[in-house]
């Protein structure tokens, strides 16, 4: 995964585990998302952010936040058959069920994660909706996944991820 991802410096790209951990990511994908490396503990989990911390959600629009809660209960569900870390799948599990009502009426629906929504809109800080396409590369055994994120050419959501190339992570506004 590493070697692809090394080869993928004008796109954003991630790696991440079933748990939704960020392992590694390139550039333009830190500019499009901030560093997702950076969390610790049971918060390297996306699912876990998801459901604990509200700032998780300003990157995704209301409309889509159900489905996308649903989406992470769905791949906690399916993270112990995927060769996941099954202990630290269990502590992150029971931290939710104990402290996320909104977890607990989505997990109560036994959705299991089989495919991953290809398209999905970000909410960037600074440059607004970003509509973009996920591609994404399995390991065998599905416990690590690479999400190569693109974009429509001609679009608007295209120029701004253009535009974050060129200006990186710096802040564009005063």
């Amino acid at each position: 995964m590493m070697r692809v991802l090394d080869r993928l410096d004008d796109s954003p790209a991630l790696v991440q585990t079933d748990l939704v951990d960020t392992l590694a990511m390139t550039p333009l994908s830190v500019a499009l998302l901030g560093d997702q490396t950076r969390h610790t503990g049971l918060a390297r989990s996306g699912c876990y952010r998801w459901f604990m911390d509200p700032a998780e959600h300003l990157m995704v629009p209301e409309e889509a936040r159900e489905r996308y809660g649903r989406a992470q209960a769905a791949r906690l569900w399916a993270a112990p058959t995927a060769g996941s870390d099954t202990p630290r799948a269990a502590r992150i599990l029971a931290e939710l069920q104990e402290h996320s009502p909104e977890f607990v009426r989505m997990w109560e629906l036994q959705e299991v994660a089989q495919s991953y929504d290809d398209g999905k809109t970000i909410l960037h800080p600074e440059l607004g909706r970003i509509d973009v396409d996920a591609q994404i590369l399995f390991t065998e055994n599905r416990a690590q996944s690479l999400v190569v994120l693109t974009t429509r050419p001609g679009t608007e959501s295209h120029s701004k991820l253009e535009l974050l190339s060129v200006v990186g992570h710096q802040q564009l506004t005063s």
